[in-house]
């Protein structure tokens, strides 16, 4: 991950590391870049760089669990499809004896 310093300068963090030794890098570059985050408090620089180290320490996955997600929770698009009519999506309720038996449901199993 590359971020920029307070004062322009382009870092790259490692990513493979734990959560312990990225602390300690944002400690360190913290305390290097000290003078500079209290000169400038509210420049746009400074902002940034506060955001991006915070960004890497949010972000952080430890590495067996990279690319694992949780399958029980659903996507927003999925629960707003849900909660919404979608125009592509039919409910089997609202098909016809007809377009049912089309495609081969019998409608006396979905009325009970």
């Amino acid at each position: 991950m590359k971020i920029l310093s307070p004062i322009g300068e382009t870092i790259e963090l490692k990513t493979s590391i734990t959560l312990e030794e990225k602390m300690m890098k944002v400690n360190e570059l913290i305390g290097k870049y000290e003078t500079e985050i209290n000169k400038n408090w509210n420049s746009n620089p400074v902002k940034y760089f506060l955001d991006s180290l915070s960004n890497y320490i949010v972000w952080h996955k430890e590495e067996e669990m990279k690319n694992k997600e949780d399958k029980e929770v659903m996507s927003h698009n999925k629960v707003r499809k849900l909660h919404k009519f979608d125009d592509k999506n039919i409910n089997f309720s609202t098909l016809s004896e007809s377009d049912k038996s089309a495609i081969g449901l019998e409608s006396d199993k979905f009325d009970s």
